[in-house]
């Protein structure tokens, strides 16, 4: 503790947020105990320094907790959360908070907001929103007062399970709404006003100037990948770009991180000692630099957290001390919680951490792998292979079970791509560093340096390119479960004491076996039900199901569109965050891109066991498509029809209900149309019975209803969306459902579900569940009764 207090009061303060987050605590109640453990600190210092140290413990702890609560508050009042302004139409007024973002076709910015006029009150709010408008010409910048007529909307939240949280995202950033303006007649009125007088008189020029420099001899993917280095602008970095770095696992090297800041010190330092400054002196100035380079970019955690550390690391040699590195990082971090409470549920600060960590305290362990001939100082070999190759590895290991779990990715590639793209890397920022300095005095100077620099980037990016070319550049892998991460990152903290503790190896074999073990009786004493989720796919069906062997199905899978892939953005990532790498059955419903679309992106990203349809003929792409899919990956493709069976299910019973060949033929024609040639199946575990009805509409009532009791179930995924085609009375009373599921888009253009249907199963006691309100649904049947959870409240 008092070797490295700054560390230990960083993990004391992170605690404490971490607790306020999990417990719903007053803040009266955490203050008044904050008061009080103070107090018994300061009256145990003189008595029992061990007890008082405990209980400046408990102070940090419960600062962590009143700080957390604090930046949940949602204060200035009145805030927008709490005055029911969402969905309304009005006049939304407020100041631009930060320099707009301008795109080919759009400008983004946040506003505080101020005041909404609607036709029938005024309301006085606060609270962030970020705007996005699409009107050409617009030109309101930083600190403008704006007023914009449109409604406010709150982000959206994760909707599928694994699925990117938004509104989670946003609301890190302080912003709880969006607003759209597509109209030149929504923009009412723009006020020409200052802003902050450090963001108008530095900040803004500086960043400016800078893009000035560069955007004057480059463009395009150079320009945007420069800019995206230096002033940590991702989104003027290409969508392509940044899927070839990441198809590498360089990603982390596209983010303004410690790699930049240490390469943007390093240069000014010995810049300015070039220029005869002396050591403390140039000691000085970086640091000046270092903050206002975080300033130019936003401030955003991984160079806040390179910058604190630089300027400890410049203040030492200021004062003539050496700084302990893990007391500087802890330094780093503990400004951060207290700015940004939220921020370590951020993965940019995970990864920002976790690879710095994982550098300093694995370093030296992995170099002790090698012969002891290349780890001698002053060895070529230590200093270009060794040395380069272990730092690289160590960042690997500290960040990849975090990409993982984000991604269900890692990039083996990525070992010995970073030791050929990082110096490319440290070329491409010096040289952009040395443009933007002398744009704006010598442009002609600027631009032999912009030329330069256009040669190296365009050699990076092919270079990139290439390796995301390699075979198993990337590999798919399952989502790593908590235990496995709590044990890399005890792993991690044992690290430094490895080559010299054997109480250190002790406890990460303990730690290893522990987690083996953990990892082992989860699986062996796991619950034995059969899991259903209903996947939010818009306007489409999609539903996943595991049963109690094990065995995987998945029901549809959505649309798939020039705009959207719900297979490659939705289907794919759900049962890569699932830890699914095979999926057992493939059911197609029937051949409607909104049942179908998604399965094009399954069939070529994951191994299907059995493709299962109703032997529907359709000339479309996507049906073509999954068709030539089955043939050239080997699935095993069969066509069902009423009184099939499905087997191997793990106790549970499958029967095909429909359809017969009254409604799809032996030649795959469907007479009553391709809905009406719907597969439809009944699934039975103990008690329970589920249903699937595809697209079924009212013409097959006959056929399904001569069923008779094998009709009945507690669980109905609800024919066609819901539609009036659909569901009427005597089939709903024949199936009497305890939980009818429907599958919708947000504000669907076909307004479904009919009123009247909802109303339908509601009379006949079902509960109605629709995926537009409730997001993705799980059931969990035990085969007694089901459990039911959704991902929106």
């Amino acid at each position: 503790m008092r070797r490295r207090p700054a560390l230990w009061t960083a993990l004391g303060f992170g605690l404490g947020i971490a607790l306020g987050r999990t417990v719903d605590i007053a803040l009266e109640p955490v203050a008044v105990g904050c008061a009080m453990a103070w107090l018994c600190a300061g009256l145990m210092l003189y008595r029992d320094a061990r007890c008082a140290g405990w209980a400046l413990g408990v102070v940090v702890v419960l600062l962590g907790v009143l700080r957390y609560q604090v930046d949940t508050a949602l204060s200035p009042l009145p805030h927008m959360l709490g005055i029911g302004v969402f969905g309304q139409r009005g006049v939304v007024s407020g100041r631009i908070v930060e320099e707009p973002e301008r795109g080919d076709d759009r400008v983004r910015f946040v506003v505080a907001l101020e005041k909404m006029e609607t036709d029938s009150a005024i309301y006085h709010l606060a609270g962030q929103a970020l705007v996005t408008v699409k009107v050409p010409g617009f030109r309101a910048g930083y600190g403008d007062r704006v007023s914009l007529k449109g409604r406010l909307r709150r982000p959206h939240p994760a909707r599928n399970p694994g699925a990117f949280d938004y509104r989670a995202f946003l609301a890190q950033q302080d912003i709880y709404s969006t607003l759209y303006i597509g109209k030149a007649e929504q923009v009412v009125a723009i006020e020409r006003l200052p802003g902050y007088w450090l963001d108008e008189q530095l900040v803004l020029p500086v960043r400016g100037a800078v893009r000035e420099a560069i955007e004057r001899n480059l463009a395009g993917a150079p320009a945007g990948l420069l800019l995206g280095l230096l002033l940590g602008e991702k989104r003027r970095i290409p969508e392509e770009v940044r899927e070839a770095f990441r198809g590498t696992g360089l990603a982390h090297a596209l983010v303004v991180s410690g790699l930049h800041v240490g390469l943007v010190a390093g240069f000014f330092f010995f810049g300015f000692r070039f220029l005869r400054l002396s050591d403390r002196g140039s000691s000085a100035a970086t640091i000046l630099v270092l903050v206002l380079y975080a300033l130019l970019t936003d401030t955003q955690v991984p160079v806040v957290r390179a910058a604190v550390m630089g300027t400890v690391v410049l203040l030492g040699r200021i004062l003539g001390r050496q700084g302990d590195v893990y007391n500087t990082l802890g330094l780093a971090a503990l400004l951060i919680l207290v700015i940004w409470p939220e921020s370590p549920w951020s993965l940019s600060f995970q990864l920002s951490f976790g690879a710095t960590w994982a550098i300093v305290a694995l370093h030296k362990p992995l170099t002790l792998l090698f012969p002891e001939a290349w780890r001698r100082e002053g060895n070529a070999v230590r200093h270009w292979i060794v040395s380069p190759l272990c730092a690289s590895l160590a960042a690997q290991l500290g960040t990849g079970p975090l990409i993982a779990y984000a991604f269900g990715q890692l990039a083996p590639v990525s070992l010995a791509a970073n030791l050929v793209v990082a110096p490319l890397l440290a070329v491409v920022l010096g040289l952009g560093v040395l443009a933007a300095l002398t744009g704006w005095i010598l442009p002609w100077v600027a631009m032999l340096f912009n030329a330069a620099n256009y040669l190296v980037i365009v050699t990076l990016l092919e270079l990139v390119e290439l390796l995301a070319a390699l075979p198993f550049a990337a590999v798919e892998v399952p989502r790593p479960g908590g235990v496995f991460l709590v044990c890399c990152a005890i792993l991690c903290l044992l690290g430094p004491r490895l080559p010299d503790s054997q109480q250190a190896q002790k406890a990460a074999v303990f730690v290893v076996l522990l987690g083996l073990n953990v990892s082992v009786w989860t699986y062996a004493l796991r619950p034995r039900d059969l899991d259903i989720y209903f996947l939010d796919v818009g306007q489409g069906d999609a539903a996943f199901l595991r049963f109690p062997n094990g065995k995987t199905m998945v029901v549809d899978g959505g649309e798939r569109s020039e705009r959207f892939d719900y297979g490659a953005r939705v289907l794919v990532p759900f049962l890569r965050h699932m830890g699914i790498g095979r999926v057992d059955v493939v059911v197609a419903s029937h051949p409607h891109n909104d049942h179908i679309g998604g399965l094009v992106a399954l069939l070529q990203q994951v191994e299907v066991g059995h493709f299962v349809d109703g032997g529907q003929r359709y000339d479309s792409w996507t049906a073509r498509r999954i068709r030539e899919l089955v043939a050239e990956r080997g699935v095993r493709y069969h066509r069902v029809a009423a009184g099939d069976s499905l087997v191997g299910l793990g106790g549970v019973g499958g029967l095909i209900l429909h359809p017969n060949e009254e409604f799809v033929d032996t030649s795959g024609e469907s007479p009553g149309g391709l809905n009406n040639g719907s597969v439809a199946f009944r699934l039975d575990y103990g008690e329970v019975n589920v249903l699937f009805t595809g697209d079924l509409e009212e013409e097959t009532d006959g056929a399904i209803l001569a069923w008779g009791p094998r009709l009945a179930a507690q669980l109905l995924k609800v024919a066609h969306h819901g539609s009036r085609t659909s569901s009427q009375s005597y089939f709903v009373e024949a199936v009497s459902p305890t939980l009818a599921i429907m599958s919708l888009g947000f504000e669907n253009k076909f307004k479904h579900p009919a009123p009247e249907v909802v109303a339908r199963y509601m009379e006949h006691g079902a509960r109605v569940l629709r995926t537009d309100r409730t997001g993705a649904v799980r059931v969990r049947i035990d085969g007694v009764s089901m459990a039911v959870e959704t991902m929106i409240e």
